[in-house]
């Protein structure tokens, strides 16, 4: 029943795998050819971005199968322990990729810009990587999606955004924050380099 995580959680490697080379790319030397490529691998990289931080979301299938009112508490089933601490295990997987992937972004942005433009930056990825993650999991939008239909996703947010009992705000809200507080924690744990 958690087949489909094969392919949620091949998606979330994407991001990595293409920020590691964007990362590899540009510490070569830099010709038109090659800048082309980064450009056009950071469009990828931030369409792609949202599965990581995903993954954080299917937590919800661990109550799935579970009745909650129930004769017998469902907590009590070896069943219930194994969907949380696999669907546990995929969110944390979710979260640190999406972090790391960030975080390599981000350290090529500080060779760029001034520490609080980096900064900033990095503040609008991570929202927009919230709002991903809630046109994934609500309106069942995929990553190329935006390329093919932008117009109707812009129309579902701004449904969303004016149903009187939308979540969206607090849910974006919600995931920006964990996402900041896994960023901030890798980088204290990390320690202060002179490269972050």
């Amino acid at each position: 029943m958690y087949q489909y995580l094969t392919w949620d959680m091949f998606l979330a490697w994407v991001p990595f795998i293409i920020s590691s080379t964007i990362r590899y790319v540009s510490n070569k030397k830099l010709t038109r050819l090659s800048i082309a490529f980064i450009g056009v691998m950071c469009g990828g990289w931030l369409f792609f971005l949202p599965n990581s931080a995903y993954l954080f979301t299917e937590i919800l299938h661990a109550f799935r199968y579970f009745n909650p009112q129930g004769e017998s508490k469902f907590w009590v089933h070896i069943d219930f322990w194994y969907s949380l601490t696999l669907t546990f295990v995929v969110a944390i997987v979710g979260l640190v990729l999406s972090i790391c992937s960030i975080h390599q972004i981000h350290r090529l942005l500080n060779k760029r810009l001034s520490r609080f433009s980096s900064m900033l930056v990095v503040g609008v990825i991570l929202l927009l990587s919230s709002v991903g993650v809630y046109i994934g999991r609500f309106n069942r939008w995929n990553s190329w999606d935006v390329l093919r239909q932008p117009g109707l996703i812009l129309k579902d947010i701004m449904t969303d955004l004016s149903a009187g009992n939308s979540i969206l705000v607090e849910f974006v809200a919600m995931i920006f924050v964990i996402q900041i507080f896994g960023y901030i924690t890798l980088r204290i744990l990390m320690g202060k380099s002179s490269n972050i």
